[in-house]
């Protein structure tokens, strides 16, 4: 039996506690043994047991034997580690009574007579010190560090490799958490002490340790401040992962809780990738780790998670905002039910202090309210964060203090500025640049801010305060490091310049602002997510070009133009580039096949045979597939089933294009597309008679740059021209109308292109900058890629010019309906469509206009100049860097439908000019979509006429209408559609060229496919265009390019011959031919009528009379179109094609 000394008679009950649960120990030492004797025992476990415990063992070890000493104080070391992890009663007395006897154990286990027992000792003693609740933190983390280094002292790597891990590790540890030095070295300190546990524990010997120690190197990474902030988030989730793969959930479920929680809060900053993922993950992980961190097991780390959790929502990306903020002030209050004041007085500051920071964003109920709550939760969070006790985090809490006084409504304006001031001012105090220095920086931010807005003192000193606070935060914010910071700060300084008319400070700060955009942008491994983030910062790029343009910066003003339009397109081409040489990853190749297989069956199912419902009086038609269709009437429940099937392999394909792009090497960061100089971009204009429009709008105004190869850069500013003035109006007034009513459409086209050009200031731009000028290459912005520039008038004269009558209302075109959202299905169905047409018709009931025989005598643009237009000059500059190509073997695909009138009196009339054979001309069904591809990489001119369509809504569903299906805009962009023989491509069908840019400039349109594909020049239409009309101008282009023309020279004299053809002419050169060619057609068609009739094929037999009905009627319009003076005058008919690439 162990004594008790008669001195502490006195302290007669703790001491009978001390004998009972050293007796208990000495015999079970087990938790399950010890746990309930000190659970009925809660009243003396605190600091007087720790003082008695001392006094004690003082006066009675002396009066031991050796042994008995020993013995004494190795149940005194169980009792010590028992008491240390004893989950219950005060754990800040816990530690303390822990810490005591450990002091006791040492007077006994001395270095001198037991080194190994006294580094175990000094071991566990580090533990409770950096475990220690009471006395000053910093002070306990200094002895817990000392404790640790003596413990080394006798812990050799070489003599005992296990224990001198385990205090490496936990020495680790102390570093990690350490106040005194400096916060860079001592998480240096702690990621060494990790790295040398790991050459002992590894995840084959000790996995479990490696496991901890793995988590905890993840921790240092997280927060180390050396080295690349991005690479350290990077090494710290990789570390979790090592960790989770022996911390699983069923094995070591309260361990794999703790780190799915330090992953989450990996995530929650991390700067690689997409941000918008990054939070999702968060979430995701924190909602893991409660799975097993309920709140009655586990109540305080259950607060812990909940804490995380709400600051994941804060700053969510995906959701509604106010839906966000809502979750995470009730997570936050969940949080409190468990943190309170008393039990857990840092963990409830600290769910206050985020608390405030949600209020200070609330977007529900009153904002003059929340901020009020704001305020009163982080002077909360103050009672217990002080400066003393807990510097840093009382730091931080005056920061949010201090943006909540800077947007706080009620009181003085002015008052609360100088609280907002004086709050960042105390932050500063301890948040210093070199032990803190993200947080310093964004500290920086907020007073730069502060000061800009503050209404005290001296206007000019507080703008220079401003700007040196955020110069200040720039140091750490840099665009390789933070983006997303450097863009808050950066654009904040811009915004401050330009609004106070320091144009190059404004340059300097926008500069920053779009390397960190870019930057971003280029870490994205999504699609969408760089479009995103583009057109989140479109604004920077349009004041930069402001500030460049007051500053009289024009070059430089040109290349940010640049930067902002048209990257989703520059990303696409820079890929294929690299696929030119035919080199295709095998995880490609299988992702492109999944993408070919989905669209053929797609294709099978709406094109092998279109049902409809019963009751009808349309049947099955069987269109170019050569299978025959038993007529069967489906119900609507069948048609219904259908539709969702074909929109089940539109998701599906999306999903593939969605992979495929994940592996393209832009995308993946494996190559940097590398933005152009104004070197570069002068170097596109070949010929001093060449000029280059570059049209940009801001929110305000438009402005047309005028770029030349030998002269000085011009700028014309078309003043309140801006986004909502110009660009909206064309959208309310062209794409609308055409997409709506495309009768009304053409009747008001000749008004809407004479204000267009009063608009755009189109004389004074020609009179004064673009003397001598004999070619335009037109970069237009937005709205304006639909534009016909070729059209624009140059007098006044041209406005009101009408159409020419009902003669245009059988009039077919060369496209089909496009496809569009649900928002926009009234514009889907007012076109009005006939059926397997190159395009739309023009209805008779709603068209106004009345026949005339008077054409007004009007000068266009296209009069003037030869006109290319290209999507960005980056793109002509890839055109640009291709190899030149040999040859000039011509490759026809003709009216894969077989149902265009006058497509094979056009190509074979090509064929014969070019001697094109037979197997390079793809004739109806024989156009399949394998067929179209084989011959597009055999031949360096290819001509595609027949029908076609755009989805403007949906670009990547765009399509060319073949024998077999469809190719779309998403194929042609995929690496297995690669030219690089291609010279040009000449897309007579409707609409190749026609849909609506976002914000970002990404003209994705079949034509744009074709340049990304490989081609060097395409000539393609922005609109639905009339049959015959393309059939004669594409003639006429072709017999220019013989004759010598240039691309742009030959189509804008095919157009001006066109326009000029009278009826006179018509009659005597064309008629005939035209006449002929439609008989032999319709005998054809006839024939084939009566053989489908003879074989029972009711869907061949409706197909071909409908074909044959439409052939009668262009016989009857043939006629009358040599009555009239000028039967193809009206832009309509010509205008739509435009030349885009080289020339």
């Amino acid at each position: 039996m162990i004594g008790i000394s008669s001195t502490l008679v006195s302290s007669v009950e703790y001491l009978k506690f001390l004998q009972s649960i050293l007796q208990v120990i000495a015999t079970d030492s087990s938790p399950q043994s010890v746990y309930p004797l000190l659970q009925e025992n809660l009243d003396k476990l605190d600091e007087n047991l720790g003082q008695i415990l001392q006094f004690w063992a003082k006066e009675t070890l002396p009066q031991l034997q050796p042994k008995e000493a020993e013995y004494f104080v190795l149940v005194l070391f169980k009792f010590s580690k028992l008491i240390q992890q004893f989950p219950l009663g005060n754990i800040a007395s816990n530690l303390e009574i822990a810490i005591a006897a450990y002091e006791v154990i040492a007077t006994v286990f001395t270095l001198e007579k037991f080194p190994q027992d006294w580094a175990m000792t000094q071991n566990n003693l580090g533990n409770a010190y950096s475990e220690r609740i009471k006395g000053e933190r910093a002070n306990n983390l200094e002895l817990a560090i000392a404790a640790y280094s003596n413990a080394l002292q006798i812990r050799a790597k070489s003599a005992f490799p296990q224990d001198w891990a385990a205090t490496q590790n936990n020495l680790g540890i102390a570093y990690l958490y350490r106040i005194k030095g400096e916060r860079a070295d001592n998480l240096e300190c702690a990621i060494a002490a990790y790295h040398n546990a790991l050459q002992i524990r590894t995840k084959s010997a000790f996995p479990q340790d490696w496991a901890m120690t793995q988590n905890n190197l993840g921790i240092a990474y997280l927060y180390r401040i050396k080295g690349e902030r991005a690479d350290n988030l990077e090494c710290a989730i990789a570390a979790y992962h090592n960790a989770l793969q022996i911390r699983t959930k069923s094995a070591f479920p309260q361990d794999w809780a703790m780190t799915q929680n330090n992953l989450g809060i990996a995530y929650f900053y991390r700067i690689k990738g997409e941000r918008v993922e990054n939070l999702e993950q968060a979430i995701a992980v924190y909602s893991h780790a409660l799975q097993i961190t309920t709140k009655s097991a586990f109540p305080q780390n259950w607060a812990s998670t909940q804490n995380n959790l709400g600051i994941a929502y804060f700053y969510r990306i995906k959701g509604k905002r106010v839906e966000n903020l809502e979750q995470a002030i009730a997570v936050y209050s969940h949080a409190l039910q468990i943190t309170t004041k008393s039990a857990f007085p840092q963990d409830w500051a600290s769910t206050q202090n985020n608390l405030g920071i949600a209020y200070s964003e609330r977007i529900k109920g009153e904002r003059a309210d929340n901020l009020e709550q704001s305020i009163a939760a982080h002077k909360n969070a103050l009672q217990i964060y002080t400066k003393s006790a807990f510097p840093q985090d009382w730091a931080m809490t005056q920061h949010n203090l201090g943006i909540a006084y800077s947007e706080r409504i009620k009181g003085e304006r002015a008052d609360n500025l100088e609280q907002s001031i004086a709050a960042f001012r105390n932050a500063l105090q301890i948040t210093t640049k070199s032990a803190f220095p993200q947080d310093w920086a964004m500290i920086q931010n907020s007073l730069g801010h502060a000061y800009c807005n503050r209404i005290k003192g001296e206007r000019v000193e507080n703008l220079e305060q401003s700007i040196a606070a955020y110069h200040n935060a720039l140091q750490i914010r840099t665009p390789e490091n933070f983006p997303l910071d450097c863009l808050q700060t950066a654009r904040n300084l811009g915004n401050l310049a330009l609004e106070n008319n320091n144009w190059q400070l404004a340059i300097q700060g926008y500069a920053l602002a779009i390397q960190a955009v870019e930057q971003s942008r280029n870490w994205a491994i999504d699609e969408e997510r760089r479009q995103e983030i583009i057109a989140n910062s479109i604004n920077v790029y349009n004041k930069i070009v402001q500030a460049c343009l007051n500053l009289g910066e024009i070059k430089k003003a040109v290349e940010y133009t640049e930067r902002s339009r048209a990257q989703r397109l520059v990303d696409m081409m820079a890929s294929n580039e690299l696929y030119q040489g035919g080199n295709i990853a095998p995880e490609v190749e299988q992702h492109l096949q999944d993408y070919e297989k989905i669209q053929q069956r797609i294709n099978l199912m709406r094109f092998g045979a279109i049902p409809v419902l019963a009751g009808s009086s349309h049947e099955k038609m069987s269109l170019g597939t050569g299978v025959k269709q038993a007529h069967q009437s489906l119900t609507r429940e069948d048609l219904s089933a259908y539709e969702e099937e074909i929109q089940a392999l539109e998701a599906q394909k999306q999903q593939v294009w969605q992979q495929l792009r994940r592996y393209d090497p832009v995308l993946a960061g494996q190559v940097q597309v590398e933005h152009l100089h104004w070197e570069q971009i002068q170097q596109l204009i070949e010929e001093p008679t060449t000029a280059l429009l570059s049209f940009y709008t801001t929110k305000e105004d438009t402005y047309i740059f005028a770029l030349f190869k030998d002269r000085k850069t011009q700028v014309l500013t078309c003043e309140r021209q801006g986004l909502g003035k110009l660009q909206d109006w064309i959208l309310d007034n062209w794409f609308r109308p055409y997409v709506r009513t495309n009768s009304k459409w053409k009747d008001k086209m000749g008004d809407f292109l004479q204000e267009l050009a009063e608009r755009l200031q189109l004389e004074k731009l020609v009179g004064q900058y673009l003397e001598g000028i004999e070619e335009l290459i037109i970069v237009p912005h937005l709205a304006l890629h639909q534009i016909p520039f070729a059209a624009l008038p140059m007098k006044a004269d041209g406005r009101g010019q009408k159409a020419e009558g009902k003669e245009e209302d059988k009039a077919g075109g060369r496209g089909q309906e496009a496809g569009g959202k649900e928002e926009d299905k009234a514009e889907k169905e007012e076109r009005i469509v006939i059926d397997q047409t190159r395009g739309l018709a023009f209805n008779s009931k709603s068209s106004k206009s009345s026949p005339t025989k008077h054409v007004t005598k009007i000068t266009y643009l296209g009069d003037r100049f030869r006109i290319r237009l290209i999507p960005s000059c980056q793109i002509l500059h890839y055109c640009h860097q291709r190899p030149p190509i040999e040859g000039q073997q011509m490759g026809i695909v003709e009216d894969a439908t077989e149902d265009l009138p006058f497509t094979n009196f056009e190509c074979e009339t090509l064929a014969q000019i070019y001697q094109v054979p037979s197997e390079q001309r793809l004739q109806g069904r024989k156009a399949t979509v394998k067929s179209y591809q084989k011959l597009a990489q055999q031949v360096q001119i290819l001509h595609s006429s027949h029908h076609a369509k755009s989805n403007p809504f949906q670009p990547l569903e765009s399509q060319l209408s073949l024998g077999d299906g469809s190719l779309t805009l998403g194929q042609l962009l995929t690496p297995s559609w690669r030219m690089p023989n291609l010279s040009e491509v000449f897309a007579c069908a409707c609409e190749v060229n026609f849909t609506v840019t976002e914000i970002t400039d990404d003209l994705l349109t079949l034509a744009t496919g074709f340049l990304c594909a490989g081609a060097r020049s395409v000539v393609s239409t922005q609109w639905s265009v009339e049959d015959l009309a393309s059939a004669l101008l594409a003639i006429f282009y072709y017999k220019n390019r013989e004759s010598g023309m240039s691309r742009s020279q030959a189509l804008q004299q095919g157009q001006i011959k066109l326009r000029k053809l009278t009826g006179e002419d018509f009659t005597q050169n064309y008629q005939a031919q035209l006449n002929s060619h439609l008989l032999q057609k319709l005998e054809e068609v006839n024939t084939a009528k009566q053989q489908a009739q003879a074989e029972g094929d009711q869907a061949a037999s409706h197909k071909w009379l409908t074909i044959a009905k439409k052939l009668e009627g262009q016989q009857q319009s043939l006629q009358s179109l040599g009555k009239k003076d000028f039967p193809f005058d009206h832009p309509f008919y010509w205008a739509g094609f435009v030349a885009h690439g080289m020339d």
